[in-house]
């Protein structure tokens, strides 16, 4: 699920400015050929399709992986309020603002959930219960694993990191663990004199195994 651009007219509720996310866009569709290849199935939403309609639409209990390469948003005093952007629809009710506490109630039975967006992995920590946010609702919805972010991240260090973990998931036998490989994807950034420093490769966190 992509954006890719946010007008922002779209997001009028929004303080800040949301940057399109133009290498959002090359990312799926590779991850997508990456399934593909592997003959499995795809659904793919992006830009004008990437709205919460459509995404609410969907039987998201029957998918494996869910994908989200978008904006997030973290409300540390409401942490219910935290959200992942998607793209309005207004005539359906919808304003593109995936809730926190909207995703509770989303039925998902997915083995990984990667939010490659931005803060995705923080929340309000509270006494007895941890950090509540994002991380807290997809795993109450059923997620097994998560990958999010712990700050603002690079639009295309981001992408190809994901790339190579997926590709490190699906065909390296030795890498093929989530833990792995993004363990894998991460070494590969720290190989690559344009992306080597932390800032790129050290937000994303796996959640689960």
């Amino acid at each position: 699920v992509a954006p890719i651009n946010f007008n922002q007219e779209y997001y009028a509720n929004v303080t800040s400015n949301l940057n399109d996310l133009p290498g959002s866009e090359n990312e799926i569709n590779e991850i997508r050929l990456l399934f593909k290849s592997k003959d499995h199935n795809t659904t793919v939403l992006s830009d004008d399709d990437a709205t919460e309609f459509n995404l609410k639409g969907q039987q998201l209990h029957k998918y494996k992986y869910l994908h989200f390469a978008t904006h997030g948003m973290v409300d540390e005093s409401k942490p219910e309020l935290s959200r992942i952007f998607l793209r309005p629809t207004y005539n359906d009710k919808e304003d593109g603002s995936l809730y926190s506490g909207e995703i509770y109630n989303i039925d998902i039975n997915a083995d990984l959930v990667c939010l490659s967006a931005c803060q995705t992995g923080l929340g309000k920590v509270s006494k007895g219960e941890g950090i509540i946010g994002l991380s807290r609702s997809l795993l109450y919805a059923g997620a097994e694993n998560l990958i999010v972010s712990l700050w603002t991240v690079s639009d295309n260090s981001t992408s190809q990191l994901m790339i190579d973990f997926y590709h490190n998931h699906l065909y390296s036998d030795s890498y093929n663990t989530f833990s792995g490989a993004l363990r894998k994807a991460k070494l590969k950034l720290i190989g690559d004199d344009q992306f080597s420093k932390p800032y790129y490769w050290a937000p994303f966190i796996l959640i689960g195994e």
